[in-house]
């Protein structure tokens, strides 16, 4: 509401300060009293434009100061002088103050904060609507409709906004998800023949290493099987060349003492032995290790092959089928759970 105007220097008028108070005013008078100054000096005050013709004859400049209730809280008028950090505290009214220059300059305040003659315009259209002879009524104006509609459902300000926003991004989701179920329902024979498949098949990560290495490994043992076992024959038996050493240096130690060369000899023959067992147990060891299976190896090439095909039927390397199993069945649970996730977005 309008509490006072004050005019100074304003085409006839030297000096006038105005007090309204609640309800209905009325100024009335003759044709050329100068209701229509009044106006203009309002219209100044609330961002018209700033005609050195109204300056009074003989001054070097005009002057309007208005002074507006504060307003509501979260209303529209709020939220703009907010946005241009003009802030107004608890109880405080808003004062506007034009002043124009007999040279054309103008200047303009908001509680003594310097502002445009743009931000003038717009706080000054929600403070004041004028109604003239010839004027457009706001009312009728489709640009303040919107406004109007908010302030009389109460809620000027970012809450109408915030859920206009909230509703569209729900909408552009719900739309999302309807298209992304009608193309998982499309593909769903799809996925649960390839999760059932791969399921089975329980692909596992670095599988395809590990059993390449074991048949390449397997592969070396039957090439070499029969190398080792003609090896290892020279050790075995009574008659294998360990065992000789072995009676050798029994029937060495007993006579070892009957000459000095012979403890030498009895000590290089021990120590012959000490080296051929470990050459013994090396080359069993190696034996355990390259064990030829043919049946073994069979399996893991067969295990193997299908490995490499799956992959290439579903364009993975052999390492990745695991993960696009567990990515296969997202996809599949996704489409059970999509009925839920469109309810929620409805």
């Amino acid at each position: 509401m309008l509490q006072s105007l004050s005019i100074r220097d304003i085409v006839l008028i030297e000096a006038l300060d105005l007090e309204f108070g609640s309800g209905l005013t009325v100024l009335t008078g003759e044709t050329g009293a100068g209701k229509s100054i009044l106006l203009d000096s309002l219209g100044l005050a609330l961002g018209n434009r700033a005609d050195s013709g109204l300056v009074r004859q003989g001054t070097e400049k005009a002057q309007v100061t208005a002074s507006f209730e504060a307003p509501a809280a979260g209303s529209r008028l709020a939220a703009t002088l907010s946005d241009n950090d003009i802030e107004i505290e608890p109880g405080e009214a808003l004062i506007i103050k034009r002043s124009v220059k007999a040279d054309g300059g103008s200047r303009a305040f908001i509680n003594d904060q310097p502002c445009s003659a743009t931000l003038l315009r717009a706080v000054g259209g929600q403070l004041i609507e004028i109604h003239g002879q010839h004027d457009d009524r706001g009312m009728i104006n489709p640009k303040g409709h919107r406004a109007l509609l908010d302030a009389f459902a109460g809620v000027e300000g970012a809450a109408v906004g915030d859920a206009f926003q909230a509703w569209q991004a729900a909408k552009t989701a719900l739309e999302q998800a309807k298209q992304d179920q009608e193309s998982a329902e499309k593909d769903r024979e799809y996925l649960e023949h390839s999760v059932a498949e791969l399921a089975k098949f329980g692909p596992e990560p670095g599988e395809e290493q590990e059993l390449a290495l074991e048949r390449a490994t397997m592969m070396k043992g039957e090439k070499l099987t029969g190398d080792l076992e003609a090896i290892r024959s020279a050790f075995d038996g009574s008659n294998g060349g360990l065992a000789s050493l072995r009676s050798a240096a029994r029937r060495l130690d007993r006579i070892a003492d009957d000459h000095p060369l012979l403890k030498e000899a009895l000590e290089s023959l021990d120590r012959s032995i000490i080296d051929a067992s470990e050459a013994e147990e090396k080359l069993n060891d190696a034996a355990a290790a390259l064990i030829f299976d043919p049946q073994r190896l069979d399996d893991m090439e067969t295990r193997l092959f299908d490995l490499r095909g799956l992959a290439r039927k579903h364009r993975v390397e052999p390492d990745k089928l695991s993960e696009l199993l567990d990515e296969l069945q997202g996809k599949l649970a996704a489409i059970s759970d999509g009925g839920k996730t469109m309810e929620g977005l409805e």
